[in-house]
């Protein structure tokens, strides 16, 4: 049962407020978005190599070269790619053009955004790589280890294109980086990224803590569970002001529904007796007018102010007039979800079709879904059939999993409500599980191994914590740039962001 080396990401996940980290502040994503692909652009801007010595930055008594900008500016754009893939098409840049003569915000330019983003992280990389020397850190074994290797990766992944590393780099981070430059950078966000973790693990807060800020901020933390509907209406190019007739149909089939409703059965019944259509019924899926865990800042105004409303209790129903439509809305609750989070062990085997005839493609697309199952299937019952310990599922999940958390033996702390889009994922993850519980699901992307570790850390809490950690960190970049003098050369930094 050999598997490909490579990993990718396994499930799709939804966006969310997930529990910061003070260490996503340094963009350390470069050589990560090398080994996916994700540099499918070139740049033009590769020469200047006269830059590369001169001075662009002062961080204090630190200076920053135009090579070392150029290195962290084009990261940027390169984790700009990555973190964006799915949208790019939509946002109106083309990365194989100079980025200095496209416009991304009211006289903000492409290169200008990015430049802005590389001075940041130059910034903060470089205080906290100087804090870190002045309190005796240095690099261990492992972590320069993971960096040669690191490089060893990238030379293999590069090795079928008939070219060296150091050109390889120069195409993507420009002239003059090479591997020596790349390995010294990487050396230098380690070290500043180690301090920056260890900084961060030393913010502590009490529960009295989180619950005094959670008082002092319910509208933020708080979530609304309610069940909606939108009756729609046009509004006349010719119409008359004051005269708001043409909404009298949806008003008044709004107005119908909402006398009709008295909980939530009888919300999802008055539509399908009344209002959907039977092509309507068959596309819509299940509880589609269900909303749970909304934010106050992902609804409109009118919505959120009533949703939210500290009077407001369970079968409160009424109708918003906003957006052309009139939203019946019956509430269900509003408030802090204190569920816990839960750690997982996750083995992924991914659907794997290859080019084939149109025609073909049901037959060997399903031909695919039963190979994953099986391939599955297999891994689970060696693990079963072996100690069945969560050890042995990591070492199962190092050797077979398809999914990114491979190399940590497919651990996954503290995992939300909805993080999988897969809602049986979600369903058995947080149905009351016992450590040890596991077991195999098909999705359509593949097919998943769980193995339920422990209950993790009350989410709201962690979410408060991250909160409280954020703003703590912010304080002391503010205090370690108050204290020194940081200079740019907007000339120099012209002619190198392009």
């Amino acid at each position: 049962m050999a598997k490909s080396n490579n990993k990718n990401t396994a499930v799709k996940t939804k966006n969310s407020n997930s529990s910061f980290s003070p260490a996503v502040i340094i963009t350390i994503c470069v050589a990560l978005a090398i080994l996916a692909g994700v540099i499918v652009w070139s740049f033009v801007a590769k020469k200047a190599n006269d830059l590369n010595d001169k001075t662009v930055m002062t961080i204090g008594d630190t200076e920053i070269k135009g090579l070392e900008f150029k290195y962290f500016y084009n990261a940027a754009v390169t984790s700009f790619q990555s973190e964006n893939s799915s949208i790019i098409s939509y946002l109106g840049v083309d990365f194989s053009k100079d980025l200095s003569t496209q416009d991304y915000y009211e006289g903000m330019t492409w290169a200008d955004y990015f430049s802005t983003r590389a001075q940041n992280t130059i910034t903060e990389t470089t205080l906290l790589y100087n804090e870190a020397v002045a309190k005796g850190y240095t690099l261990s074994k492992e972590d320069n280890d993971a960096i040669d290797a690191e490089l060893d990766t990238l030379s293999g992944a590069i090795s079928n294109l008939g070219v060296g590393i150091d050109y390889y780099l120069q195409q993507a981070y420009g002239e003059g980086v090479t591997a020596d430059f790349y390995k010294t950078m990487r050396k230098k966000t380690q070290l500043a990224t180690n301090y920056l973790e260890d900084l961060s693990d030393s913010y502590e807060y009490s529960d009295e803590e989180c619950e005094n800020y959670y008082n002092e901020n319910k509208q933020t933390l708080d979530t609304a569970a309610f069940r909606s509907f939108v009756f729609k209406y046009e509004v006349p190019e010719d119409v008359t002001e004051g005269d708001d007739s043409y909404k009298n149909e949806a008003r008044d089939s709004a107005n119908a529904m909402l006398e009709a409703i008295t909980d939530e059965a009888s919300f999802e019944n008055y539509l399908n007796e009344n209002v959907l259509t039977d092509e309507e019924k068959e596309s819509l899926s299940e509880n589609f007018t269900l909303s749970q865990s909304a934010t106050y800042a992902s609804l409109s105004t009118d919505v959120a102010a009533w949703l939210f409303d500290p009077s407001r209790t369970e079968g409160d129903k009424t109708v918003i007039d906003a957006n052309n439509a009139f939203n019946v809305i019956y509430f269900i609750s509003c408030g802090l979800d204190r569920y816990n989070t839960a750690d997982i062990r996750h083995i992924f085997v991914q659907i794997e079709e290859e080019d084939n005839d149109v025609s073909e493609h049901e037959s060997v697309h399903n031909a695919a879904v039963a190979k994953a199952h099986e391939e599955a299937e297999n891994i689970y019952n060696e693990w079963k059939s072996g100690d069945a310990t969560e050890e042995s599922f990591g070492n199962l999940a190092v050797t077979y999993s398809d999914d990114s958390s491979a190399s940590s033996g497919g651990l996954m702390l503290n995992v939300y409500k909805n993080y999988f889009t897969v809602p049986e994922i979600n369903d058995w993850i947080f149905d009351s599980r016992n450590a040890g519980d596991s077991v195999l699901i098909d999705s359509d992307y593949g097919s998943h191994i769980l193995y339920y570790v422990r209950t993790g850390d009350e989410f709201w809490k962690l979410n408060v914590k991250a909160t409280l950690s954020q703003q703590e960190y912010s304080a002391y970049m503010e205090d370690l740039k108050s204290k020194i003098e940081i200079n740019a050369n907007d000339e120099l930094i012209k002619k190198l962001a392009k």
